[in-house]
């Protein structure tokens, strides 16, 4: 059976995790998170408070904040992703449905 080679891992520990991050690393500074996502993450130090955004609604204003990963972070990230795209793509081009 073929092995695939072995990829860095992914930050993310948990799917809502892994969902948080990969919007975080493709710039969304605001993704919808489950609270408790964004406490493990914070806890981490995966992700960090950058700032927040100023909203308005039929409320009033109010504020939400905007996350970002720290360097390293992103870094493992992209690993992570890169890799996972360089599997798929080795996979999709063997496959003859995709073809």
């Amino acid at each position: 059976m073929h092995r695939l080679p072995s990829r860095p891992p992914h930050p993310g520990h948990t799917p809502a995790e892994r969902r948080a991050l990969d919007a975080i690393g493709c710039s969304d500074t605001l993704p919808a998170m489950h609270p408790k996502v964004r406490r493990n993450l914070l806890d981490a130090g995966l992700i960090e408070q950058t700032g927040t955004t100023a909203r308005r609604d039929a409320l009033g204003p109010y504020e939400v904040p905007q996350y970002e990963m720290p360097i390293p972070v992103h870094m493992q990230w992209c690993s992570a992703v890169a890799a996972a795209d360089d599997e798929m793509a080795e996979f999709t081009a063997t496959d003859p449905i995709s073809a």
